[in-house]
Formats: structure tokens, sequence, C-alpha cells
């Protein structure tokens, strides 16, 4: 009982967590070009499109099932089958998933000891900004330090990291949400600039035309009128004299549609990879759709197979504590058939 007393100890101490929100990591260089905080992702995240792409490419994941290739040994392969369910999977991979936007997702594996054995009773999610990389650290390159707790996250029973990886081998992964921040800031610029266009635009010009003898008395009636007009409301009307014609110059502000769909369009490119499978087919053929329905596919199970190996972990960390010196089953997410 003694060599795994610590699995079934909360270790992550949550409330610390909101006084080191704004610690820099390795997004710093980029953070301090763009002008931006840590926060910018959660801000990206309340953009209604970004968040639907980036569920949407979490749950088409997540609806995947897994299954385990036996091992020789009969009790292990049905303690994994009976305690290693869907349901425990979909908690863990729930939290892991979040490494698609932020590059790099962590959580704390809480163990309960029932019935002689240990099992997963819950996931504890670490914030991404709680993490940092400590240059020199006798620990790993790869392994992650809890600034505010010093506490070093090396214990594989207990802490499962997972990341967002394209090849690069980054300490932090790949965050999706970086390629589509260019689109999504132009999006917000432009939704502020058209909101104070239709303000400006939106209440229409009153010029009124007159005749003067000099330009002195042209400008003091000028002024006289332009006094009289400002005051005007809606539904007031008024008589001048020596006014030949009153106009109303209305404005008007074009292609917002066009400014938003591209920048939605572009967005979709860099959370999902193509554009029709998660955009209106107006102008796509079936060829395309078909073309960028597979270029989808084909990202959700590169996350899959990202993630397995990740679920892999788990799998280990129960063979180890229940069945010292055991093999522990292969775990596969069933990706094959995914459509």
């Amino acid at each position: 009982m003694a060599r795994t007393k610590s699995v079934t100890v909360q270790q992550i101490n949550l409330t610390g967590f909101r006084s080191i929100a704004a610690y820099m990591t390795d997004m710093s260089e980029w953070l301090s070009d763009a002008g931006e905080r840590e926060t910018v992702f959660d801000e990206m995240r309340d953009d209604g499109r970004v968040e639907s792409l980036v569920q949407n490419r979490k749950k088409k994941v997540l609806q995947m099932t897994g299954s385990f290739t036996e091992t020789k040994n009969k009790t292990v392969n049905e303690a994994c089958e009976n305690v290693l369910t869907f349901n425990v999977f979909y908690a863990l991979n729930n939290i892991m998933l979040n490494a698609v936007p932020y590059g790099i997702a962590a959580c704390e594996v809480l163990w309960k000891y029932t019935m002689g054995y240990y099992l997963p009773a819950g996931f504890v999610p670490i914030p991404r900004t709680a993490l940092s990389f400590p240059q020199h650290s006798e620990h790993g390159f790869y392994t992650p330090v809890i600034t505010q707790q010093n506490l070093v996250l090396d214990d594989e029973r207990k802490f499962l990291i997972h990341r967002n990886d394209d090849g690069e081998l980054s300490q932090w992964g790949r965050p999706v949400l970086r390629s589509a921040y260019v689109f999504w800031k132009f999006k917000q610029l432009g939704v502020e600039f058209w909101a104070k266009a239709a303000q400006i635009v939106g209440v229409p010009s009153i010029l009124a035309l007159f005749e003067a003898k000099s330009e002195n008395e042209a400008k003091t009636r000028a002024k006289n009128l332009t006094d009289i007009l400002s005051e005007w409301q809606s539904g007031s009307s008024g008589a001048f004299g020596n006014v030949k014609d009153i106009k109303v110059i209305s404005s008007q502000i074009n292609d917002f549609d066009t400014l938003i769909k591209t920048c939605n369009t572009e967005i979709a490119y860099a959370l999902t990879g193509q554009s029709l499978a998660t955009n209106e087919g107006q102008y796509g053929t079936r060829a395309q759709g078909d073309v960028h329905s597979e270029v989808y596919d084909e990202t959700i199970k590169g996350d899959a197979y990202l993630l397995q190996k990740t679920d892999q972990k788990l799998v280990n960390a129960f063979v180890e504590l229940n069945f010292p010196g055991e093999v522990a089953p292969q775990y596969d997410i069933d990706s094959t058939d995914f459509a």
C-alpha cells in the first residue's frame, strides 16, 4: 500500500492558479509582437465561429470508440475492459483535447482505492497558464512544472500531459488558435469599424442651398442655418427664408458580408484545414465538398492518433497500480470507419 498511497492524494492546488494567469510562456514573443496577452485565446473562443469549429473538432474525436488488444493475462484484460470504459476516456479526453486550441493540456488523475483496486475516480484539468518549463531542469525538457506550487509533473500515474504536436517537438505543442488569430483580429476590427460607420451614415445629412451677396454674408447665413438644422429632431418641421432648396444626403456602407465571410472562411482553414465541410456550400461542387471532407477527416484522425498515445498512459498506470509487472493491453481509438 505504501508504494502507491501517493496516487490517491490530490496534489494540485487550484486556488493559486488565478494569481499566475498572466504568466508568459513560450508564446511571450509572439504575444508581444501582436500586442496581446495570454488571455487572447480565451477571447478568441468568445467568437461564435471560432468556438463552434473548436467544439466540432473535439466532438468528432470524442464520439469515437476505443478497443483493447488483449494480452495473455485474462484478468488484466477483463479489468481494463470493465474499469476503463468509454465514459472514463470521454471525461479524460474532453480535457486533453483542449490541446487542440491551446497547444498543450494537462490534468491530474484522481485515483481511489476500493474493493482491492485503484480506480480512476476523476480528472482535474490544469490550466495552461499554470505550467512552466524551467531552463536547465533536471526533470527533462518536456516535463512541466506547476509554477505556483513548484510541483514537478513527472509521475505519469498522477499527471497526464497531451500536446497538439505537428512534429516540431515543441514543449508547448502547436495551438491552432494561433493560426486563426490574424483573421479573427481582422474580423473584430472590421465589426468595430462597421458599427462606428453605421452610426455615422445611418443618420442622413441635411444640406440647405441659399444665395448671398458676399462671402461674409454667406458665412453668417450658413452658421445660422447650421445651428437651426442641428437642433432638428425626428418629426420636426420648420420654415426658412432665403433658402432655395433643402436636400437630404444619405450614405451607405457595403461589403460587410464579404468581410465576415472571408474571415470566417480563413478561420475555418486554420482550425479544420478546409472550409466547405464547415461552411455553407453555396458555390462548391460535390467533388470539392468530398475533397474538403476528406481533409477534415484526416485532421480528426490525426487528433485521435495523438490522443490514443495519451490514453495509453492511463492504461499503463492502471495496470502498474493494480497488476505490477504485467503487460498492459494496447488501447486504440477506432478511427478507420470515421466519416
